[in-house]
């Protein structure tokens, strides 16, 4: 039962909180799963919640400041509800009392947090759904090298896939097995296709409206924020990725893809296939929006062969989808941080 108190203006950020208390954070993090169904009925924590920007998602940004002034902070007691900021983490007396004094408290500092800062959880375990839509476009462009795009990159450390090293399950292993980083999925039915040798590129780069600097402390430490407190095993796969980008830096460029991708392709010499790649990127703008940036890239030169690898969840679970000029095919369910594929190759026209 919703609390009658609450101004119309928050309802629907109290039903995401809901909705994700629901339907996701259960899986993933049962401190914000208890909290999300507390702030749902807490007409002031909504509203600071709803200082978010546009098409921005106030519950990740909520949770993902108080993480933020936790990790910064040298003692407070609610990191003693924290599984990842305490050693023996309080699971038995209700966090939200404290919580909520929490945010309250320091309401100014949460406030200026959530309405500049934005949602660019830079997480490398989807390079293991990107693998193998990168190998099913290869073999649509007789592995050509390509030129790759990051669309709302952060601090680009997914332009570092190839330096990662893969596991599928039943010894399915892809990349160098020293690699330092070994991203781990379950393939649920069919397996997907799976390269012997990377694909290869022959230019990458990034870009996003506020690009994140791997070498910026406090740039990383938002990154570290967003992550949820029970995923310790994310956190360490995330420092351990800055610290491979921080050897091989990425290239991000500040822009907005929905106006700038057509010129960044024609740059490109035309008999090199684009690939452009994007993952919880454009559910973050409207339609319109999303329509503004196909848009660009149906009106290349006809010629031109582009493929368009999505993770995007517009529908749950999330789905890996290719767009090209003709066709829209859906490669595969997934999960939203890459724990698992389940490989369908549905294909429709466009």
């Amino acid at each position: 039962m919703s609390n009658p108190s609450i101004a119309p203006a928050l309802h629907d950020i109290a039903a995401s909180f809901r909705w994700n208390a629901e339907h996701v954070l259960g899986d993933s993090s049962l401190l914000y799963q208890k909290l999300a169904y507390r702030v749902a009925d807490d007409a002031d924590l909504l509203a600071l919640a709803a200082r978010a920007q546009p098409h921005q998602p106030p519950m990740n940004l909520l949770f993902g400041a108080v993480h933020y002034l936790l990790l910064r902070a040298t003692d407070d007691p609610l990191k003693n509800f924290f599984p990842d900021l305490a050693r023996k983490p309080n699971r038995q007396d209700d966090p939200f009392p404290i919580f909520r004094a929490f945010c309250l408290e320091n309401a100014d500092a949460l406030a200026q947090l959530i309405s500049s800062r934005r949602v660019q959880t830079n997480e490398v375990a989807r390079c293991a759904l990107f693998l193998p839509a990168f190998e099913w476009i290869a073999r649509r462009v007789a592995y050509k090298p390509f030129a790759l795009l990051e669309v709302g990159a952060s601090a680009g450390l997914n332009l570092n896939w190839d330096r990662y090293a893969y596991a599928y399950g039943d010894g399915v292993f892809c990349g160098d097995a020293a690699a330092t980083i070994v991203l781990t999925s379950a393939v649920r039915g069919a397996r997907p296709p799976l390269p012997q040798t990377f694909p290869r590129v022959q230019t990458r780069a990034g870009i996003d409206l506020n690009p994140m600097d791997v070498f910026d402390d406090d740039a990383m430490l938002w990154l570290r924020a967003l992550v949820w407190p029970e995923q310790r095993d994310r956190a360490e796969r995330l420092c351990r990725a800055i610290a491979l980008a921080r050897e091989f830096p990425p290239r991000v460029a500040q822009g907005d893809a929905r106006a700038q991708v057509a010129a960044w392709a024609r740059a490109i010499p035309p008999d090199t296939p684009i690939v452009l790649f994007h993952s919880f990127v454009l559910n973050q703008v409207d339609a319109a929006a999303r329509e503004q940036y196909y848009a660009q890239l149906r009106g290349l030169e006809a010629e031109r062969v582009w493929f368009d690898v999505a993770i995007e969840p517009q529908t749950w679970p999330a789905r890996l989808s290719v767009t090209t000029r003709t066709a829209q095919t859906t490669l595969a369910l997934c999960d939203h941080h890459g724990r698992w594929l389940e490989w369908i190759e549905h294909v429709a026209a466009v």
